[in-house]
């Protein structure tokens, strides 16, 4: 795998998806954003170390632990063994296996009526992410909210409507020519009808006006029916990456 490739999507998927706090150190990457997402409260071991692990391991312990935080270390397939080896040996758990899925074929495909765009994230398609998503808790609409309202990058916020109702939402990032999809959700009633698939080329087609020449996403593993869709849209895998988490805090 070329660790090079590995390490420029990471940079630019943790620009698309900021954290509150960034604290760098030897190499790594410490993110906090008061626990919500482990892509946003993680460590991110992707540059070139120079201390022992163990030592650096443990640090990253006591910085989480003043945040209040479990642990929790991104290991991509471009880590190295002795990292991984070690947190498996201090009891940290493997939890969300995910995908690095790439595209390198964008569609050019005409907006339809029920479905809006904007340049920018509204108060509106705030409120309709959170209600899709299920997320009422005040704290995590304020995290969340802080944390889009960080994207230095240019974005495109889609929502598609059926019957007067929003019922499927999603945003792209575009950087160095590249497009992320993040947040994609399609209320449950309406799975299965097309709307993700019809959401995710809007936001492609849209992200090629602002530059986009090829894309990427993140998809869980045991996430079978997203899988299909991103595959029927010309995503291949290109590595995975999974967490390793300890104290068996789970965050969303």
């Amino acid at each position: 795998m070329n660790t090079q490739k590995i390490t420029f999507y990471e940079e630019i998927s943790m620009n698309a998806h900021p954290s509150l706090k960034t604290q760098l150190y030897d190499g790594w990457v410490l993110r906090f954003s008061n626990g919500y997402t482990y892509r946003a409260n993680s460590v991110n071991p992707i540059y070139t170390s120079t201390l022992p692990v163990a030592e650096k391991v443990s640090f990253c312990e006591e910085a989480y632990a003043r945040q209040n935080l479990p642990s929790a270390f991104k290991v991509t397939d471009a880590s190295s063994a002795e990292l991984d080896n070690l947190l498996a040996e201090r009891g940290y758990e493997v939890v969300t296996p995910t995908y690095m899925f790439i595209n390198p074929v964008l569609p050019d495909a005409p907006n339809t009526g029920n479905v809006i765009t904007s340049r920018c994230i509204t108060p509106e398609w705030r409120g309709h992410f959170f209600r899709l998503n299920g997320v009422s808790d005040p704290q995590k609409i304020v995290t969340a909210s802080a944390m889009m309202d960080n994207i230095q990058h240019n974005l495109v916020c889609v929502q598609i409507e059926s019957h007067g109702e929003v019922i499927a939402c999603g945003l792209c990032v575009v950087e160095r020519g590249y497009v992320g999809l993040y947040d994609i959700v399609v209320d449950s009633a309406h799975r299965q009808k097309g709307y993700g698939y019809e959401l995710c080329r809007t936001l492609l087609s849209e992200a090629v006006k602002l530059g986009a020449k090829s894309a990427y996403l993140q998809v869980v593993s045991a996430n079978a029916p997203a899988i299909a869709l991103y595959k029927k849209l010309g995503y291949q895998q290109l590595y995975q990456y999974w967490y390793r988490v300890k104290d068996g805090r789970q965050l969303k």
